[in-house]
C-alpha cells in the first residue's frame, strides 16, 4: 500500500522518505500493546485516531494519512507534538 517515494514526518522528530526506510515504522507501532488505534477523520482528512490502552472516549494523538493513486503518499505522526496535536484536533 505504500508508495515507492512515500514520505513519514514524525512532527517534531524526523523526516523519512522512501518504502523501505519507512517499513520499520508500521512494525513498532504493531508491537506496541499502550496504544489503540481507529480510524477516524480529522479535519476532513483520513487518519488514524490513536487511543491510550484504557480508554476510547478521547485520542491522545492521530497520524494523517495521504492517498494518492490508491497508495498511501504521505503519513504525519503527532506522537512527539501531543500539545499540537490537540490543537489540530478541535472544533472546526
Amino acid at each position: 500500500m505504500l508508495a515507492d517515494d512515500v514520505k513519514l514526518e514524525l512532527v517534531n522528530r524526523l523526516k523519512w522518505e522512501g518504502r523501505e526506510k519507512i517499513i520499520p515504522y508500521f512494525t513498532r507501532y504493531a508491537e506496541e500493546t499502550k496504544w489503540r488505534f481507529a480510524l477516524g477523520g480529522v479535519e476532513g482528512r483520513p487518519a488514524m485516531l490513536v487511543f491510550e490502552s484504557g480508554t476510547m472516549e478521547k485520542p491522545a494523538y492521530f497520524v494523517l494519512v495521504e492517498w494518492c493513486a490508491g497508495q498511501i503518499s504521505a503519513i504525519r505522526d503527532f506522537l512527539f507534538a501531543p500539545m499540537l496535536s490537540k490543537r489540530s484536533s478541535g472544533c472546526n
